[in-house]
């Protein structure tokens, strides 16, 4: 469309999975760029963000957007042009990557509506007549005010308020006027400053509601509104000595966390520094030792990333919420850069670190060991001193039990000397499976191509697929045979949690995952004892008497599917030695087989052999970071339509596909997730804009679902519901 006229006119991101949004300025108002802005959509009205302005070829076709919420630009112009080349590179609408990126742009607002000055009520319908004053937006049909505003006799203003709450305050000392019980109430009301209400004073002050009905009708305390304060207790600061980086390195790795984090205080010598994190546990783990940063993260309520959004100057500590903060930064960080939590699982589906190098973004990269990708990139590297690995490599047999022999000796012998052995499960659960000996029957999932997952409970099992959360309860016979042969199969960590507890009655033995934790309270104070665990275990503080690290099955670590496997495992090996901040434990590792290579460098203490090597193998496949990848992911509920859409688009790409770029169609790892059969194609390309012209070649696969996976982490599981 040309746009030669010179009637302003705004382009608005709203946050939804759709292009920007054509509007005229607010009444009265010029178009200012980066502001969020209120506008009317639909049957109701939305915050987005201006993030372009243009000349109006047909402005008598656009609406008028309702008002603008700030007083400064939310987003400068860097990183609007930013959001623009993030929906390039993630083949997705601007909108999405609002969504994603800036979950916290829209917050309550005041809607306020009348009449335009003039205006004469009694010849519009009798529901409006009370708009000739000032009256809130919600006491009317949006039907209504949108026939209003077509009309153009409709007057509207925006505010976002400051968030408030109502505290009761002491004003005056207690006296001998006060009965017993309205005194008590007010020395604990002087004690604790402030309370939330009135029952709560009570409750604490274990009086009645009438004693604080006194104080207030007496002036000794009163009820006052306050704006809200969203910051969370900081924790006490901790001195650390900065590690002085003389060249902007492209990669840091080795060493322990603290040591990492020196490198950060090195870093922020040159100016303030943008740090993204995997996830909050180390974000929280990082911030005693800076406490003049900022942190942000989704573990922050909404208004607070809201106001620290609006503060400069300072190093900025987050997760991927924060890239997009409108602040020059001397270099960016990328925390674990190879770690899967920098995957955002719906929406964009976004891997960040590969955004930041679509993006042209230099960046270093923070971790324990060097990803593939970080190898992959040039420039300067910093490696820090790094303890050799304590470990010992068993060969596992099939015919043996949960844990070896030797494995059991190293745990007694830790626990005779007052010290603390962490168990690693590679599953949640008791068991992978029940299994009928009889007939081989094993219930699966009725919405995934899965078996159910075995959960002990107290009173009988429970099954339970970890793909879609169906939930039944376990059989005590066959269902298909009758049989009571029912056995558990494929140990999980409920079950290694009973055989140690038999193994060990006079010790605690505690659980960890993401179904919570049970039994640890023991242990957190120190004593000597076992804690059974998932990866959950890296998200939270190490146990004060960490001395063995025994993982039961490590190849569970390292699914086939997947052609990062071995590197996630070398890095989780290396992130367990530094679990525990001084004591560098012994590692017990049960393998089928020891000869894995990334076992094989692990114990070696070879921090590069490794993912070099790793890298020498994907230039050779022609996967990341030799090329970009892009997972197509088609799905439905009859796999006939699944497979027929994918075979479509595999039909119109091989005809312009050349050798090497297309893959598939194929049956996803896991065909079936939450009721929809899943095929999956696989583009991969030597530059954006290669993929750009294959992805727009795309047939429609109405009527299966397509959601485009840009960067792929893993190719097992649905990408969202």
């Amino acid at each position: 469309m040309s746009r030669h006229t010179s009637t302003p006119a705004l382009e608005v991101a709203l946050p939804l999975r759709l292009p920007a949004l054509t509007y005229l300025p607010p009444h009265g108002q010029p178009p200012r760029l980066g502001m969020r802005v209120v506008v009317p959509f639909r049957n109701t009205v939305r915050v987005g963000l201006v993030v372009a302005t243009f000349k109006a070829e047909r402005p008598e076709a656009l609406r008028h957007a309702i008002g603008y919420l700030d007083q400064e630009p939310f987003l400068d112009p860097e990183r609007l042009s930013m959001l623009a080349r993030a929906a390039e590179a993630l083949f997705c609408p601007i909108g999405q990557v609002v969504a994603d990126f800036l979950p916290f742009l829209a917050g309550p607002f005041e809607h306020r509506v009348r009449l335009v000055p003039g205006a004469r009520p009694e010849n519009l319908p009798p529901e409006a007549r009370p708009l000739a004053d000032w009256q809130p937006a919600s006491r009317f049909s949006q039907e209504l005010l949108d026939g209003l505003r077509e009309g153009g006799v409709l007057e509207e203003q925006v505010e976002e308020p400051t968030p408030e709450k109502t505290v009761l305050v002491p004003v005056k000392k207690p006296d001998d006027r006060l009965s017993p019980n309205a005194k008590a109430a007010l020395f604990t009301l002087w004690s604790l400053g402030e309370v939330a209400s009135q029952a709560e004073l009570a409750r604490r002050a274990g009086v009645g509601r009438h004693a604080i009905k006194t104080l207030l009708a007496k002036g000794y305390a009163r009820i006052e509104t306050r704006p809200i304060e969203f910051d969370p207790p900081a924790p006490p600061p901790k001195a650390l000595p900065a590690h002085d980086v003389e060249a902007l390195p492209a990669r840091v790795y080795g060493g322990r966390f603290w040591q990492r984090l020196a490198v950060l205080k090195g870093l922020a010598k040159h100016g303030p520094i943008l740090v993204l994190f995997p996830e909050g546990a180390l974000i929280e783990r990082a911030r005693p030792f800076f406490p003049e940063a900022l942190f942000l993260s989704g573990d922050l309520p909404p208004e607070a990333r809201r106001r620290l959004w609006r503060i400069r100057g300072k190093s900025v500590f987050g997760t991927y919420q924060a890239l997009f903060f409108p602040q020059d930064f001397s270099r960016i960080v990328v925390v674990e850069d190879a770690s899967d939590n920098h995957k955002l699982r719906s929406g964009t589906h976004a891997f960040l670190p590969a955004l930041l190098e679509a993006l042209q973004f230099p960046f270093t990269s923070l971790s324990a060991t060097p990803s593939t990708e970080a190898l992959a990139r040039n420039g300067p590297a910093l490696a820090l001193k790094t303890r050799p690995p304590r470990a010992v490599v068993l060969k596992k047999d099939q015919r043996r039990g949960l844990l070896s022999g030797q494995t059991i000796a190293i745990t007694r012998q830790a626990l005779e000397r007052g010290h603390q052995v962490l168990v690693l499960a590679a599953r949640r659960g008791y068991a992978a499976r029940l299994h009928c000996q009889a007939c081989g029957y094993e219930p699966g999932c009725p919405n995934c191509a899965l078996p159910l997952r075995y959960h002990r409970r107290a009173k009988g099992g429970e099954l339970m697929c970890h793909q879609c959360g169906f939930k039944k309860d376990a059989p005590e016979r066959c269902p298909k045979c009758d049989s009571e042969m029912l056995l558990a199969r494929g140990p999980g960590l409920d079950w290694l949690a009973q055989a140690l507890r038999r193994r060990f009655p006079a010790y605690p033995i505690g659980r960890l995952s993401a179904d919570g934790e049970a039994g640890t309270e023991a242990l957190e104070e120190g004593r000597p004892g076992i804690l059974v665990a998932t990866t959950r275990v890296l998200r939270r503080l190490p146990l004060p008497g960490l001395a063995v690290i025994a993982i039961p099955w490590v190849e569970g670590f390292a699914p086939e599917s997947d052609f990062r496997a071995g590197e996630r495992l070398f890095s989780l090996l290396w992130q367990l030695t530094d679990l525990h901040p001084r004591r560098n434990p012994l590692l017990v590792l049960e393998a089928y087989n020891p000869e894995h290579p990334a076992i094989e460098a692990f114990v070696a203490g070879d921090l590069e052999s490794f993912p070099r090597k790793e890298l020498e193998m994907r230039k050779a496949l022609g996967y990341p970071p030799a090329t970009r990848m892009v997972k197509l992911e088609f799905a439905h509920r009859h796999e006939a339509k699944a497979l027929e859409a994918a075979s479509r688009a595999g039909e119109v790409l091989a005809d312009i596909a050349r050798a090497g770029e297309l893959l598939g169609p194929a049956p996803a790892p896991i065909p079936r997730v939450r009721g929809r059969a899943i095929y999956h194609l696989i583009l991969r390309a030597a530059s954006h804009q290669r993929l750009k012209t294959l992805i727009a070649a795309l047939p429609d696969p109405r009527p299966a679902r397509l959601i485009i996976d840009p960067d792929p982490v893993s190719f097992a599981g649905a990408l969202e519901p």
